[in-house]
């Protein structure tokens, strides 16, 4: 085949929004640049194929980029003749091999996130067919598979090349050098010989040594099978073994033996339907519970995935019935149609005699055929749940999952749960109350079946769970703490739940709450609930908030009708500046019908940052009427007043939102906006009023958030040893917590400093809050104030130290990131602030320009505030000839 020869490229140069900077590397197929998006200012990494590749590649790459894996090298856009994608940082295993073979437990853990890569890639039904050290990218904490170049889709046998075989020789399955169709399979050969170079520091020969760790070896003997159906049938089997192996080697207790003969009946994820069990009993006990025993069951298993009680209300809406319709076989089945599900699982449970009987079945979706049905029977009430424990197992086996998975995956239900049907039928009520009509609606249902059994510890979980949400965080935490006391009786899934909790919650370690999550997608790819906790309170709270979009699409692209998911995807692409893609997902959302208090208040700052005062009314008009929109939006008028320094009329909107709060009973809600209400007169310079408010705030409530506030106005107003008292008290409470320790503390400390005239040492005490600069601090989270509060007094401190230059860089940080700011006074005082430091560097039309803009803003500010005085008696003298 004749060459065709790359046309030159040098660093400048650009393909479409794209310059080149420099190149990482040349191949037989093209050259790969690094790059910068000049669109979004982000470095990226193009490849530029020859001309033969094009309409094949180009066809091929439009179905890779629908991957979106932690462990997948991302394929960002598709150009004429290149590819634009993430650029992984890193070295390749080929790379990292020449300095000798991996330890074996750093091998298991890349080979487990190669394993998911595959997974993944194989549910889309691509093969990579590439796979090699050369092709897979080890970064800071994981493993990145590349190069999807040669990837096909599974069933279309086309070659890549007319009459060529494509691939690295040393790494092609023997189906795959003989030019047959590869599949799912082929991967797993190259996956063996990648695992075992790792393992032993050289290639895999025909006479290879053998690898020392039994059950390895046998691992990769299967993958290296001749013939493909003596291998493992797919990456999400040979996951499941390498975990088991990687248990082992941490010293955790083993799960049982799996076979490594068997081959599954089904490598595709079945997604069911849960139907309601038909109760012929007479007994109302049974009413609800059978189905979310089962739901228990079945979501233990990482074969299956069920279609969500939040979809399912979604999907009844869009068919014009209530939320609270029963589930009957009938409606199941036209859910199960609309949602592209595998089956509908209905059941029965009846009486004979003193015994029970329980009928389950799993019907196809599609054809209404019976893919399997199975009976257990229970001599008493009480061991009902235990009959239901049993019947699951059956049933998952019948599906086609393999006995060891069900073995190493199944938690009984009197352990995974409650061994109580009263119990748990509370929670099942709590559940359907809390899809229907919010978190607040399920917490009575909670608390009954807490008092029927107080080892229920889901039942716990999801209290902790939804008091935070709802902001009243330290009785969250309370129920969460009793939770955690009782992790070992739930289930795999369950447990790694009531860890994030912990973490998120009760410790504050961000980071540890990051590593749960992580190992819960690891453990269970198909679960879209960890995904979506990843682009929660985690991503705000440390500042990844690209990584949070990402992970928030993933789990939209399992459940397209998560509401938590779409607030996630919009609040966080405002803190990155990007109004037009959050008024996108809004858009998305309004599209499926989804609505929540909360899109209220986006669209409101929406319109704030576009000046579009119409569309801010607009909002404000829509919340009338509904109390938890309504206490919200009046929260944010009044900061967005304070903003402008109108403090009267500022203090009349405060008083709605802090009265309907504690009518409601939610003290730390009306605390936490009291505390807002006296950080915003601190930072307008009414010290006696700030004071009055901080002290106010902490008789309502001394949640974190609410205690961080008012010792902030508290400090800033010149009431050093309360401040003091609070922070010292903050330290002692939350040790590990992360925005207590990068954030919270480090200010309060650097205002404290500030208090006695030492701008140096405030400036030193503020060094461990750069890289949380960006974070949003769990004021904002819950209150929408205290975005980028580090870098404002850490401009104060220069200001202070006679640092104008460095000064000026913190205040334009402040103004440069709009959207994590949102209306806190602040983003209207560092435009002043900035004027004051660039009179230090001596740039007096500049510094009349900030004061320009900040008194504009001003303009209808109450004339006796402080800091309105200042700054006109301030600006005046900047015209004075010097």
């Amino acid at each position: 085949m004749e060459d065709v020869t790359l046309t030159r490229l040098d660093s400048g140069a650009h393909l479409g929004p794209y310059r080149l900077e420099s190149k990482l590397g040349e191949g037989g197929m093209g050259e790969v640049f690094r790059a910068i998006d000049t669109r979004l200012g982000r470095a990226v990494a193009i490849k530029i194929t020859r001309e033969q590749f094009n309409a094949r590649f180009q066809r091929e790459a439009r179905a890779i980029s629908s991957l979106n894996h932690p462990n997948i090298c991302i394929l960002h856009d598709v150009g004429p003749n290149y590819f634009v994608m993430e650029l992984v940082e890193g070295e390749t295993i080929a790379a990292r091999l020449k300095k000798g073979p991996l330890p074996q437990e750093e091998a298991l853990r890349y080979a487990g996130q190669i394993a998911a890569a595959l997974e993944a890639a194989h549910e889309k039904g691509i093969i990579h067919r590439d796979l090699k050290p050369g092709n897979v990218m080890l970064t800071k904490s994981v493993a990145k598979v590349l190069d999807f170049g040669l990837a096909t889709l599974e069933g279309d046998q086309t070659l890549t090349v007319e009459r060529m075989v494509m691939g690295t020789p040393a790494y092609m399955a023997p189906e795959q050098r003989g030019g047959r169709p590869a599949d799912a399979r082929t991967d797993v050969y190259a996956f063996g010989l990648v695992l075992y170079e790792m393992l032993m520091g050289e290639r895999a020969a025909i006479q290879r040594k053998r690898i020392r760790a039994r059950k390895l070896e046998a691992i990769v003997s299967r993958c290296l099978e001749e013939d493909p159906a003596l291998r493992w049938q797919s990456a999400a089997e040979l996951q499941r073994e390498l975990s088991a192996v990687t248990k082992v080697t941490r010293g955790q207790k083993p799960a049982a033996k799996p076979s490594l003969n068997r081959t599954p009946k089904s490598t595709q994820r079945a997604r069911l339907v849960l139907a309601e069990f038909e109760n012929r009993t007479g007994d109302p006990v049974f009413d609800g519970i059978l189905r979310q025993g089962l739901s228990a069951q079945l979501e233990q298993s990482p074969f299956l995935t069920l279609v969500s009680d939040q979809e399912v209300r979604q999907v009844l809406r869009m068919m014009c019935r209530p939320p609270e319709t029963r589930l009957t076989p009938e409606v199941a089945q036209e859910i199960c149609e609309r949602t592209g599900g595998t089956a509908v699982l209905e059941g029965s449970v009846a009486s004979l005699g003193s015994q029970y009987i329980l009928w389950l079945r799993a019907r196809s979706c599609r054809s209404g055929d019976v893919l399997g049905q199975e009976q257990a029977q229970a001599g008493t009430k009480e061991q009902v749940l235990e009959a239901l424990t049993r019947i699951a197992a059956q049933i998952r086996a019948r599906l086609g999952e393999s006995l060891s998975s069900i073995r190493e995956h199944s938690t009984p239900l009197e352990h995974a749960t409650t061994s109580s049907l009263e119990a748990l039928k509370a929670y099942s009520a709590a559940r359907i109350a809390m899809f229907a009509r919010g978190f607040a609606a399920a917490v009575p249902d909670l608390q009954r079946a807490i008092a029927i059994d107080p080892h229920f510890a889901m039942a716990q979980a999801d209290l902790g769970f939804f008091h935070w949400n709802m902001g009243q965080t330290d009785l969250g935490a309370e129920y969460v703490r009793k939770a955690y006391e009782f992790r070992e009786r739930v289930s795999d899934q369950e447990r790694l739940f009531i860890l994030f909790l912990y973490d998120r919650q009760v410790t504050g370690n961000l980071q540890k709450e990051l590593e749960t999550l992580e190992s819960w997608t690891q453990r269970y790819p198909g679960d879209f609930r960890p995904w979506g906790l990843m682009g929660g309170w985690v991503a705000r709270g440390t500042g990844q908030y690209e990584r949070g979009i990402q992970a928030s699409e993933q789990s939209l692209r399992f459940n397209p009708d998560l509401t938590p998911v779409f607030s996630n995807v919009i609040e966080l692409n405002m803190c990155l500046g990007r109004f037009a893609e959050a008024a996108a997902a809004l858009q998305r959302a309004a599209e499926r019908k989804l609505e929540i208090p909360l899109f209220m208040v986006y669209r409101y700052y929406l319109a704030f940052f576009a000046g579009d005062e119409a569309g801010m009314k607009r909002e404000i008009d829509r919340a009338r009427g509904n109390l938890e929109a309504e206490d919200w939006m009046s929260h944010n008028q009044a900061l967005v007043l304070a903003r402008s320094g109108q403090m009267r009329n500022a203090r009349i909107r405060w008083q709605h939102p802090i009265e309907l709060a504690q009518q409601a009973g939610d003290r730390e809600k009306a605390a936490i906006y009291r505390a807002a209400q006296a950080v915003c007169e601190a930072h307008l310079g009414n010290c006696e009023r700030a004071k009055d408010g901080a002290r106010a705030a902490l008789e309502l409530g001394k949640g974190r958030d609410v205690q961080y506030a008012a010792a902030f106005a508290l400090a800033v107003s010149g009431d050093r040893a309360a401040a003091q008292t609070i922070a010292d008290d903050l330290a002692k409470r939350f040790p590990e917590d992360t925005p207590v320790q990068f954030e919270y503390l480090p200010t309060l400390r650097a205002l404290l400093a500030l208090c006695d005239q030492e701008p140096s040492v405030a400036i030193e005490r503020l060094q461990t809050a750069l890289p949380y600069d960006l974070a949003m601090p769990g004021t904002v989270f819950f209150a929408k104030f205290g975005g980028l509060y580090p870098a404002y007094v850490r401009g104060q401190a220069y200001l202070q130290d006679g640092r104008g230059r460095e000064a000026a860089a913190e205040f334009q940080k402040v103004l440069d990131h709009r959207g994590i700011v949102l209306a806190d006074p602040v983003g209207a005082l560092a435009h002043l602030k900035l004027g004051r430091a660039l009179v230090l560097t001596g740039e007096r039309d500049r510094a009349r320009s900030a004061y320009d803009v900040f008194l504009t803003l001003w303009k209808n500010a109450d004339p006796d505030v402080p800091v309105l005085i200042e700054a006109g008696a301030e600006y005046a003298k900047l015209w004075v000839p010097r």
